[in-house]
């Protein structure tokens, strides 16, 4: 399975106002992240879902093994990656 434009094997570092990780798109069912810096700090390859909004705008979604979930949109045509994230506890 293949979406156009999705840029897999792609490796970006993306900073965050609270933190800055390292992704890298495996393809379109898996991710890997980085989180270096406390009190973030973690290393995990997890199962994504992705669906095009548009040329370039990937929104994936996925659950980490704590139980906590994250939602990013990856615009790769303005260079942005936008993030939401729930702890395993919800918050």
């Amino acid at each position: 399975m293949s979406i156009a434009g999705f840029p897999v094997g792609q490796e970006m570092n993306v900073t965050y106002p609270d933190f800055k990780v390292s992704l890298k798109l495996h393809s379109l069912m898996q991710i890997s992240f980085d989180l270096a810096e406390e009190p973030f700090a973690h290393k995990e390859t997890v199962s994504i879902q992705v669906q095009p909004l548009s040329n370039g705008v990937f929104p994936l979604s996925w659950a980490e093994e704590s139980g906590a979930r994250g939602t990013n949109v990856q615009d790769f045509d303005r260079g942005v990656v936008h993030l939401t994230t729930r702890s395993a506890e919800g918050r």
